[in-house]
């Protein structure tokens, strides 16, 4: 066995070192450049074939009808089942999806103090947030205890307290209010002489006004039929003998055939009793009936109705106390930029010693109140919008009027004014307004506004201007920030004291006020205000020059 493994090892060895001997040898003779004989065969017979595939916009081919000689019968049974049907008792389901919990604060305190020593206080106090009722209360006061001449004796002070609410039923709201409004001014109108040698002298003007409102009125307006009614009670006086009370009905009822056509008649009833150094015992009666028709289409609108009035003032030369005057309002815009207009209504303007006195607070004993009767009025112009965000209006008024109202400083007293009326008066006016309101961040109301008066017993329309601009700015860069910047301005106003038949005419007017609030936090900001930032010496009343400049800031909290 040794003997056959040696053996065998052996031609083991020679056969690998004699492979890479021959492998070696042959690489050589390559290298030498041998070249040998090599036969290649070409064939040009042969071809590939691929099977056919369908193009993808290409329908597949139609597989042949499959035709079947068997013939296939189905036996249907009925079957009939002795069973009530199931009642069940179902229900939607309701899932509770509760509502994102918004801040809201449904009243507010506001506290502030100016220059001319003048405190803000101010506190509005309403319901949380109900489904059949609203009520809320109001506290204001605002006092400037120090004025542009004599210091305190040229001061003023306004309170009001006001509280009001609303019940709702189904359709219908009862509202109401109820309120009391204190105001406190001074005659500083004066000579300086007379307050400095002492002689008996009233300077203080205090008016009282309370006043109350009752009503109902249906909630849809757009229904078929709506209505409202009110009955109103107002007492007013001041510290010396002017006094009057009133009670007052006033009622609508409107109906709606469609979206084109509707009507309706308002009606007003009042009751005034008046009294003052110069008269009592006055019963002044009012009644007025509207009624009236109104069509509108795309671009057309027409109103047409009527003024019925009965009034019972007592004025020379009058010839009835029942009066009928026609009203109608056209106008037609054949594109949203541009449209023409045009009216016609005559009325009787209704003129209280409250009215009065709003107007002109420094008013004294008068002889006589009267109602303003507009025998006519004609109204034409142009408006229209553009691109939904520029509103404008231009047009010309002229008017006949009989008893208009105007101012003088009094005979007896010229630190007050009396009332002064004019038989017919004509008045031919411009007037031209415009707003813009650019995508919420910024409007701009403006308005002017152009008279020319044609008197019959007066020289000059007194203490009425002949010209007016009014321009308010309210700019809302951000939620944080509100800036209001407005003017008024006023010219051409002539006066006249009656106590020593003297005129004159006063100086334009020239008012701008601002006022700008920032949010520091949801419940909290603050405010600053300024009048008469131009810190003009003017008077809208003759011998009342006005506060110059003037600043207020302070806080309101929301809560």
């Amino acid at each position: 066995m040794n003997q056959a493994l040696k053996f065998l090892i052996l031609i083991v060895l020679w056969a690998g070192l004699t492979v890479p001997a021959m492998a070696q040898d042959n690489t050589r003779g390559a290298e030498r450049g041998e070249i040998r004989d090599t036969e290649f065969i070409i064939r040009k017979d042969r071809v590939l074939t691929l099977p056919n595939q369908p193009r993808i916009n290409e329908r597949p081919p139609t597989l042949p009808a499959v035709n079947s000689q068997a013939s296939f019968t189905y036996s249907v049974k009925d079957f009939f089942l002795d069973m009530t049907p199931v009642d069940l008792d179902t229900q939607p389901f309701v899932k509770n999806f509760p509502k994102p919990a918004y801040e809201t604060y449904h009243s507010f305190a506001k506290l502030g103090y100016g220059n001319y020593q003048s405190p803000l206080a101010e506190i509005q106090i309403n319901n949380l947030n109900s489904e059949d009722r609203s009520y809320g209360v109001k506290l204001k006061h605002q006092g400037f205890y120090q004025g542009p001449v004599d210091g305190p004796n040229s001061a003023e002070d306004h309170t009001e307290v006001k509280a009001n609410g609303s019940l709702f039923r189904d359709d219908m709201e009862i509202f109401g209010d109820l309120g009391y409004e204190r105001d406190t001014y001074n005659f500083y109108g004066y000579s300086e002489n007379i307050v400095a040698v002492g002689s008996p002298f009233e300077l203080g003007q205090l008016l009282h006004s309370a006043y109350g409102r009752l009503g109902i009125r249906k909630i849809e307006q757009l229904d078929v039929f709506n209505y409202q009614a009110t009955v109103n009670l107002r007492l007013f006086n001041d510290n010396y003998l002017a006094r009057e009370h009133e009670a007052s009905v006033t009622a609508l009822v409107g109906f709606r055939a469609n979206d084109e056509l509707d009507g309706g008649i308002e009606t007003n009833l009042h009751f005034t009793s008046p009294s003052d150094a110069t008269y009592t015992a006055i019963n002044r009666n009012y009644f007025k009936l509207h009624p009236y028709a109104r069509y509108q289409t795309k671009g057309l609108r027409i109103k047409i109705g009527a003024n019925v009035i009965h009034e019972n003032d007592i004025v020379p030369n009058k010839n009835r106390d029942f009066h009928v005057f026609p009203v109608a309002n056209a106008s037609f815009h054949p594109v949203p930029a541009f449209g023409v207009y045009a009216s016609y209504a005559g009325d009787v303007i209704r003129r209280t010693y409250h009215d009065f006195v709003r107007e002109n607070p420094f008013l004294g004993p008068s002889d006589q109140l009267r109602n303003t009767i507009q025998n006519y009025e004609v109204d034409l112009g142009v408006s229209g919008n553009i691109l939904e965000e520029l509103n404008y209006k231009a047009g010309v008024k002229y008017g006949n009027f009989s008893n208009m109202h105007f101012f003088g400083n009094s005979a007896g007293d010229s630190t007050r004014f009396q009332l002064i009326y004019d038989d017919i008066s004509r008045v031919l006016s411009y007037h031209v307004s415009a707003n813009w309101n650019y995508e919420g961040v910024y409007r701009v109301d403006g308005e002017i506004n152009y008279y020319q008066y044609t008197l019959t017993d007066l020289n000059s329309p007194w203490h009425r201007p002949e010209w007016e601009i009014k321009v308010h700015n309210t700019l809302l860069p951000d939620p944080k920030w509100m800036i209001q910047l407005n003017a008024h301005l006023l010219g051409g106003i002539s006066a006249i004291n009656l106590a020593t038949d003297t005129s004159t005419t006063l100086k334009p007017i020239v008012d701008l006020h601002a006022k700008v609030d920032y949010r520091i936090t949801p419940r909290f900001s603050v405010f600053t205000m300024g009048n008469n930032l131009l810190n003009q010496s003017y008077q809208r009343f003759w011998n009342y020059p006005v506060r110059g400049i003037q600043g207020i800031g302070g806080v309101t909290v929301k809560f």
